[in-house]
């Protein structure tokens, strides 16, 4: 927690893991030692401060990578194994964990306008059918080939 004051560090640690205090400006401000007349006011002004919000965030990052990701990691673990619970959850908390491990699903690209037919299907010549088939086979086959399946242990 580099430049912050002693007090200011207390106030940080506090504000982030002391209970009773977590999310809690004024008991933050108490806890690292700030009067209790001034608590409210400082504990606003010192969640003003950029680099006191940055420490705030540091910190909150370390107590999540650690334990607490093992733990939220073995939660989505039982709610997927739990044949008892509910289907729709059981499919957000694995694609919660696919998200978080790289595998999120690809974007749908959005439509390309060039290769829209000039009319409708009903309008064109048997030509222009095959034509516009053929190119649909062909968008097909690129799509296919940039899908890359995914080994499962």
């Amino acid at each position: 927690m580099r430049n912050l004051t002693e007090q200011q560090a207390r106030f940080v640690v506090a504000f982030t893991s002391e209970p009773g205090a977590i999310g809690n400006a004024s008991a933050a401000a108490r806890v690292a030692g700030y009067s209790d007349k001034s608590a409210a006011e400082i504990g606003r002004q010192l969640l003003e401060k950029p680099h006191v919000c940055t420490a705030i965030e540091e910190a909150n990052r370390a107590q999540v990578s650690g334990t607490l990701a093992t733990k939220a990691i073995d939660v989505l673990r039982q709610v997927i194994d739990d044949p008892d619970a509910n289907l729709r959850i059981r499919v957000d908390a694995a694609k919660t964990i696919l998200d978080r491990g790289g595998f999120a699903a690809a974007k749908a690209e959005a439509p390309d306008a060039s290769r829209s037919p000039e009319k409708a299907p009903s309008e064109m010549t048997l030509e222009e059918l095959e034509a516009y088939i053929q190119d649909g086979r062909k968008r097909l086959a690129e799509m296919d080939a940039t899908i890359q399946p995914h080994e499962v242990n």
